[in-house]
């Protein structure tokens, strides 16, 4: 296992530091929404009594809610970004040390010569884009999951208010 990571070269040390940071604000994002998702379910089956006007409710804590939810999410977008860059960095990386090991060489070129250098190159690319997909999905399932709960919630205040000054007039 380690001799794979010992591929990755100058990017070993950065790919590991994302990744546990990613790992970490993925979990957190997880319990976050997944309990809020059950506090939106309350919240439309009035199952919880809030103790301030639908207007507060409206204008303030839906807002503060979904800020909330939000926290942290771009972070995932931003290392879903910059771990194909870093990878193709690595990769740049590696194929300059390859060429210049093979100028310096008194040996001949070999194709087999060629291909372990690109394959150790390559395997930089390889981690970084292993990094980016899931830390894209998560990001992209976290960003629907906020946006169906914000619509549904103000499509409720929108029905009780609507109905609450029905109630009114």
């Amino acid at each position: 296992m380690f001799t794979y990571l010992e591929q990755l070269g100058p990017m070993l040390w950065p790919f590991i530091v994302i990744s546990i940071f990613a790992t970490a604000v993925i979990l957190e994002r997880a319990v976050v929404l997944t309990f809020a998702w059950f506090e939106v379910r309350a919240i439309l089956t009035n199952k919880r009594d809030y103790h301030f006007s639908l207007l507060e409710l409206a204008q303030i804590s839906l807002q503060q809610k979904v800020m909330a939810w939000r926290t942290r999410l771009a972070f995932l977008s931003l290392v879903g970004t910059l771990s194909p860059l870093m990878g193709l960095f690595g990769t740049v990386w590696g194929l300059v040390v390859m060429f210049q090991s093979i100028a310096q060489s008194d040996q001949a070129v070999t194709p087999a010569l060629l291909a372990d250098g690109l394959w150790e190159a390559m395997y930089s690319t390889m981690a970084g884009l292993a990094i980016a997909m899931p830390c894209l999905l998560l990001y992209g399932l976290a960003q629907a999951v906020v946006e169906r709960m914000q619509g549904e919630l103000i499509i409720f205040i929108n029905r009780t208010w609507h109905e609450k000054g029905s109630a009114n007039a």
